[in-house]
Parts: C-alpha cells; sequence; structure tokens
C-alpha cells in the first residue's frame, strides 16, 4: 500500500473477479478501506465487470441521449410536480445554491421495485415522492426504458454488497481498535437487508456553447451524496450535431475535494469499470471510519456535447435509525465537514442528534442544499 499512501489523490482500482470471488481478498479490504477512509478521495472503480454490465450501460446511456433530447412538451407529460419533481422526469425544478439548475435532466426511479412501499399503504402516503412508481416513455425513447433502468440497476445493487461486504470489515476493525463494539455487518444489513429506498436517477448533461467560468463552469456543483454507497455508470459523451459518441471534452468530468482540501480531478477509469462513493449515511453509521467526498462534476471545454451518467444511490430504508456505533462520539463523523463548510453544508448543520430517521436526515440535507 506504500504507493497508495503516497499518492492520496489517485482513483483506485480493485478487480472484479479479485472483488467478487474473494481473489487476493486482504489486498482487496486494504484498498477499499484506503480509498473510502480519511486519507481517500472516496471513490474507487472496480474494472474488468462482465460483459453483461457494459452492455446494460451503454444502452441505458443511449436511452439517456434519447429521453433528453425529446421536445420538451413531450418531457412535461412525465413531469410529477405533485410528487415534487422526484419521480419521472425533472429539469429547471431544482435549485443549487439558489440558483434554477438547468445544466441537466433527471429521470428518477426506484432502481429495484416498481411498488417500493411493498403494499404498505401507510409508507405510500408518508412517503410519496420516493413510493410512486412513473410512467415510462418506452415508446417515445424507442426502447424498454424501465427494463434497461431496473437491469442495470440490479447489477448495480448486486455489485455493491461486495464492496459493502469490506467497507463493513473494515468499520469493525476500526471500530474494534477503539474498544468498542459494531455490527459485523452494519453497511450491508442496512441496505441488503432491511430496505427498499434505492434510488436511479439518469441523467443527461445538456450541450453548453457559452463560456462560463466559477461556479457556472460545473455542470453539477459541489456536494456530498446521501446515500450509504451511490453506484455510479461512467458518462458517455455525445456530439449534439451528429449524434455520434465522442471522447470527454477537456477538463470535463468529476472532480472530487480530497482531505487536504484540494479540488482533485478524478481520473477516467479503465472501460469496463463501475465506481464506487461512499454517502453520507456511511459516515454515520460508520462513526466517521468511512468520509463521504465532496464531488461535482466539470464542463470542461464548450464544446457542443451531451454528457449521459447514471447513479444508482444504495440506501437505508426511509424509518431506519441513523446511529453511530455503540461509544463512538458524534464529533467523529461530524468533524470532517468542518475543513470543507465553504463547499457544503456541514453536517452539523443537518444532524443535531442521533438515533435520527434516514428519511428526516435525507430531507434537512436537501432543504440546506435547495
Amino acid at each position: 500500500m506504500a504507493a497508495l499512501t503516497a499518492a492520496k489523490t489517485e482513483l483506485v482500482l480493485i478487480d472484479y473477479d479479485d472483488l467478487v470471488h474473494a481473489k487476493n481478498d486482504a489486498d482487496t479490504a486494504q484498498k477499499i478501506k484506503f480509498a473510502f477512509g480519511k486519507d481517500g478521495l472516496g471513490v474507487l472503480a472496480v474494472t474488468n465487470v462482465p460483459q453483461e454490465l457494459r452492455d446494460q450501460r451503454l444502452r441505458l446511456l443511449g436511452i439517456a441521449r434519447r429521453l433528453g433530447t425529446l421536445p420538451e412538451e413531450t418531457l412535461a407529460k412525465y413531469e410529477n410536480p405533485d410528487l415534487h419533481y422526484c419521480a419521472g422526469w425533472s429539469r429547471g425544478r431544482e435549485k443549487f445554491k439558489g440558483k434554477v439548475d438547468t445544466a441537466k435532466g433527471s429521470w428518477y426511479a426506484n432502481g429495484l421495485h416498481e411498488d417500493a412501499a411493498n403494499g404498505d399503504a401507510d409508507l405510500k402516503a408518508r412517503y410519496p415522492e420516493s413510493t410512486t412508481e412513473p410512467a415510462w416513455p418506452d415508446a417515445e425513447v424507442g426502447d424498454d426504458m424501465r427494463g434497461a433502468f431496473r437491469s442495470f440497476s440490479r447489477s448495480l445493487y448486486d455489485l455493491s454488497r461486495h464492496v459493502l461486504r469490506h467497507c463493513d470489515a473494515a468499520v469493525a476493525s476500526a471500530v474494534a481498535a477503539k474498544g468498542f463494539a459494531s455490527d459485523a455487518k452494519r453497511l450491508t444489513a442496512v441496505t441488503h437487508e432491511r430496505s427498499r429506498l434505492h434510488v436511479g436517477r439518469l441523467l443527461h448533461y445538456y450541450p453548453r456553447d457559452d463560456a462560463p467560468s466559477g461556479d457556472d463552469a460545473a455542470w453539477c456543483g459541489w456536494h456530498n451524496d446521501n446515500s450509504v454507497i451511490t453506484a455510479l455508470a461512467p458518462a458517455i459523451y455525445f456530439d449534439d450535431a451528429t449524434g455520434e459518441r465522442v471522447g470527454a471534452p477537456a477538463g470535463a468530468g468529476l472532480l472530487a475535494f480530497s482531505r487536504s482540501g484540494a479540488k482533485v480531478r478524478v481520473g477516467a477509469p479503465p472501460e469496463g469499470s463501475i465506481l464506487f462513493q461512499i454517502g453520507e449515511a456511511a459516515q454515520i453509521l460508520s462513526g466517521g471510519t468511512l468520509v463521504a467526498t465532496p464531488h461535482a462534476v466539470a464542463a470542461g471545454d464548450m464544446a457542443r456535447v451531451s454528457r449521459e451518467s447514471f447513479a444508482l444511490f444504495v440506501e437505508p430504508d426511509w424509518d431506519e435509525a441513523m446511529q453511530v456505533p455503540t461509544g463512538c462520539s458524534l464529533d467523529a463523523v461530524l468533524a470532517p465537514d468542518d475543513a470543507r463548510a465553504d463547499i457544503i453544508p456541514p453536517m452539523r448543520s443537518r444532524l443535531t442528534e442521533v438515533p435520527v430517521a434516514f428519511a428526516k436526515f435525507l430531507t434537512d440535507s436537501i432543504a440546506q442544499y435547495y
């Protein structure tokens, strides 16, 4: 691990075979602990994923472009204002730091379940935004969008379990070293055994032909994810005029805010990779052993290209009690955010006590950003 310690801003790579089939398990565990710990970027790439995942990614991201280029009046039919635009299509309905966000359009739906509430009428009544199944524009995009969305989400969700297995081991070891006790599979349990709240977000970033600077140069501003872990499909780009796939514009792509306070460009992973990123729920549940990293998306040079991406937010259930491991202090969770309060709303302003239901933490966090 000497090389990793010396290069704290490099993207950590883990081979799919090593991860899933427990080959080189000790090395894999060390890499994950580093990537998601206090010295890492909070992002890693699982490389050499099976061809099925590669095909699912390309199919869904191709749909993202076709969706984003539909006429506005067509897309308006798939908006759900009564659900605060949290299901189906949304563009220009969100504000980020006081500014209306028109840089990207999003399609939201539960990644795994048509009936996220599983027949629970009370849950559906309390959280309609994340339990309502949207209508799908399959005919308009010329493909089974719902099927593509759900099959890729399921593959990412299944892969996330293998990453979280190592995260749990890292947390248990770190907490035990402090003389405290922690559930052996705390993160896996809240996401894979007790939760149906796994939101998928398909993203179309619109071409830009101006030349903005500063914060306006971002396709997506600085923020943390609220999930336990987020699975990210590496983006693809299309020429707006020809519809042909092209390379990323110079300077475009994912940015991360390092532990040393630097804005770092995350290098593009090898083809055939899936990215994983730690969210704030994991920071809480791990007692600060795992740390969420602020990230943004830079637009780069203003070539007339669009960017297509997908994120699956692997989250606790709505009513899951967010709590630090027994014996750990809340300050250990909050302290990492203090040095980056100028980048993101500090968690101290959103998490004043534990336990707290995940849905409340999520709502309070969204209110701070938007």
